[in-house]
């Protein structure tokens, strides 16, 4: 008597397995798949939120420390500070001063928008002072950002004669007054 084999023992036939039914190819295929999307994903980002690292002026600006310091160093001796803000209808700058020198004629901003929609971009921007009392001055200015609601403003302001220098971020310009005091 012949012993009989389980059917699934039997040789001669072979039950066909496709190779995608099987769960350790996809355990294999999902690893580099993954680190693909996420390499595309992070160009993506890298694109869309590029930062200017370097200004265009580094160089200048390195040999401009020294000097600076000096310009910051005489605005503490004398006290000076300033107090700003800014009326959006009007696109006038108050800028009320305490000091025992004359402002110069002009003041330069230096400011760097942003939107959802954009990276950030720096626009330098000089405009002339007009003094209407002792220690007040305006400024007329309206920037092209001030347009867009939707936009971060950070405006980089510097108020500077040859021998002092008062500068400060403006990090809300629509909605917040800025002091600047002479730095420490």
């Amino acid at each position: 008597m012949q012993a009989r084999l389980h059917p699934e023992l039997q040789p001669g036939k072979a039950k066909a397995v496709r190779w995608y039914t099987e769960p350790w190819v996809w355990l294999v295929i999902a690893g580099p798949a993954i680190v693909i999307v996420a390499g595309f994903y992070t160009a993506y980002l890298a694109y869309q939120g590029a930062d200017k690292v370097v200004a265009q002026d580094y160089y200048k600006q390195g040999l401009m420390v020294n000097t600076n310091i000096m310009r910051d160093a005489n605005a503490r001796d004398r006290n000076m500070s300033a107090d700003m803000s800014f009326d959006r209808t009007s696109g006038r700058i108050a800028i009320d001063v305490k000091s025992d020198v004359a402002l110069p004629d002009s003041l330069q901003l230096s400011i760097a928008e942003s939107s959802p929609r954009s990276a950030v971009n720096e626009i330098v921007r000089r405009g002339t002072l007009v003094q209407t009392d002792a220690g007040s001055y305006q400024l007329t200015y309206l920037p092209p950002s001030v347009q867009m609601a939707e936009a971060n403003l950070l405006w980089h302001v510097k108020i500077e004669a040859s021998d002092w220098r008062l500068t400060g971020d403006w990090s809300d310009p629509l909605h917040a007054r800025l002091q600047i005091k002479a730095i420490n």
